[in-house]
């Protein structure tokens, strides 16, 4: 019987440990989507049905039971485009050790373009998606999944371009969405552009980092974490480029 204990007690511990990743890998796979708001209800939801359980409280019980097949297919049926992207994501970051990500590539295309925005004053608006997904933001832009071209982020941002209008996107080696729409910043005591509050405000939100471009000026900024760093060079551009994608924190697949 000890033994036959002793192995029920690493069978619970197992138990434990499994559902406890299967919870943070729903965590990560959702963070920076309206499907994280959902699983934050369910695990407070949980919390209720383990208190009715535990204190056997029976209205409560009856009442869960009833609603838990109604909410698992709410659920499904609203959420749908979350969750398969989320299954997507499972596939690519299982595989993703296949690809490797072409850092020092992809910074020196985006800083060729960069360069050249700035010299003509055209704006421009780059995110690279990191840890945090942005397929919501992406959702509201037009998709490309192109590869990372100075020559194409130029054509893209020319003033009499159809999509030279709002941000473009890049997740690891892909240019996957320009035209994109971020929610600005709201500090009115910021004298900031469109552009400028769009990167301020994705920055905040997420953990992208985000390069801008002013076509008034031909500045180049950058911004993380809520912060904007105005009056750039080229050469500073690359080496924070260079810390921030080239760290293991670049989020993005191939």
């Amino acid at each position: 019987m000890t033994i036959f204990n002793e192995l029920m007690e690493w069978r619970n511990f197992f138990d434990i440990l499994i559902v406890a990743c299967i919870i943070y890998i729903l965590l990560k796979i959702f963070r920076g989507t309206i499907a994280l708001q959902v699983l934050k209800g369910l695990a407070i939801f949980s919390v209720f049905f383990i208190i009715a359980e535990i204190f056997r409280l029976d209205t409560l019980s009856w009442i869960i039971d009833r609603l838990v097949p109604i909410l698992l297919i709410g659920i499904i049926v609203l959420f749908q485009p979350e969750l398969r992207r989320g299954l997507a994501r499972i596939g690519e970051r299982s595989f993703g050790s296949f690809f490797e990500f072409e850092g020092n590539r992809v910074i020196e295309e985006v800083c060729k373009a960069t360069v050249e925005l700035s010299k003509n004053r055209f704006g421009g608006l780059i995110a690279f998606e990191r840890e945090t997904g942005l397929d919501q933001f992406i959702e509201t832009g037009i998709l490309l999944n192109a590869e990372v071209t100075a020559e194409l982020i130029l054509a893209l941002f020319y003033p009499k371009g159809a999509l030279h209008d709002g941000a473009m996107i890049v997740r690891g080696n892909t240019l996957v969405a320009a035209s994109c729409l971020f929610p600005l910043d709201r500090d009115e005591t910021l004298r900031f552009g469109t552009r400028h509050r769009a990167a301020l405000g994705i920055s905040k939100e997420t953990d992208a980092i985000i390069v801008v471009v002013s076509e008034e000026t031909g500045d180049i900024s950058f911004a993380h974490a809520g912060k904007l760093i105005k009056g750039i060079s080229d050469k500073t551009l690359r080496e924070m480029l260079t810390i921030y994608l080239n760290s293991g924190n670049q989020g993005g697949r191939a």
